[in-house]
């Protein structure tokens, strides 16, 4: 236990010490002395992505535990992971902070840590939410999605040039022009609303994405080849009990993930908003965390 180290940086998180000498970034919000669930943010993102749910969690009771994952934020990069080491890590910052079982809720991009995590440590979660969650990339998952993620998620995994270029087009834009960021990554005018709220409102979704590319290219770039990887296990193989969310008219993440997901995991309940995008999820925050914490 003696490499658990942890250095504050204000409100802007903590790093935590990992045995293998990483440094791994988190911060907290919500309420500090509430349920413990642990947020995985999407890509491109990071823990500052967990800033959506702080008034939800300080209303209901729920403490947030946002991680950066490694090359990302405040977390040291590390060659050649697989999403199988995720949830090490996560037991270890659980251990340091003293939480025997938590919840988890992963979006976007956070989906796939939500379900390894699932998978592996299941003797440690109580209940896990997957919100607009990318699900394994096969051409029936895809359908659905918009031309531009399609090409990308297709061919991510056989040209890693194309993995640098998106992490770079998307440093460039979230920098210097977020709101043309915004417009293409988020093709529809139900996210385009959404996400000028969110911006309004300092729900962290801009800052989170800027603070993806606090270490260069790297991590994010690296985190899609993790995602278009062969993920080292079966979803079917998760027994504990998952929710999904999304929404109908998501063009970022298909319905036919969420599908693949609920026909996958014996133990799992499908939400669709029937008239929501990508960022549905600021609508109904709060009943994900009342959901995931009864």
């Amino acid at each position: 236990m003696v490499w658990y180290t942890s250095v504050v940086l204000n409100n802007r998180g903590q790093t935590f010490k990992l045995k293998d000498g990483r440094k791994l970034g988190y911060v907290e919000y919500g309420d500090p002395k509430g349920k413990p669930v642990f947020f995985f943010h999407g890509w491109p993102g990071s823990r500052f992505a967990g800033k959506e749910a702080d008034n939800a969690g300080k209303k209901l009771g729920v403490r947030i535990i946002s991680t950066d994952r490694p090359g990302i934020g405040l977390s040291d990069f590390k060659k050649d992971r697989r999403l199988l080491d995720w949830p090490d890590d996560i037991v270890e910052l659980a251990n340091y902070l003293k939480i025997k079982k938590f919840s988890l809720m992963g979006v976007s991009g956070g989906g796939p840590y939500v379900a390894v995590c699932a998978y592996k440590i299941p003797e440690r979660i109580i209940k896990a939410g997957i919100v607009v969650g990318l699900a394994p990339i096969t051409k029936k998952n895809l359908e659905g999605m918009s031309s531009r993620g399609n090409v990308g998620w297709a061919n991510y995994h056989r040209f890693p040039w194309l993995r640098t270029l998106s992490a770079l087009n998307s440093a460039i834009l979230f920098k210097y022009v977020p709101f043309l960021g915004n417009l293409l990554a988020f093709p529809t005018k139900q996210d385009h609303l959404a996400y000028i709220e969110a911006v309004k409102n300092k729900a962290g979704e801009e800052s989170s994405v800027k603070e993806a590319f606090n270490q260069g290219i790297k991590g994010p770039s690296e985190e899609l080849r993790v995602y278009t990887d062969n993920w080292g296990f079966k979803v079917k193989d998760i027994k504990g009990k998952v929710y999904l969310w999304y929404g109908a008219k998501d063009k970022c993440v298909s319905l036919n993930m969420a599908r693949y997901y609920e026909s996958q995991i014996p133990n799992s309940k499908l939400f669709i908003d029937k008239d929501g995008g990508h960022l549905a999820r600021y609508n109904f925050e709060e009943r994900i965390l009342k959901t995931l914490t009864l």
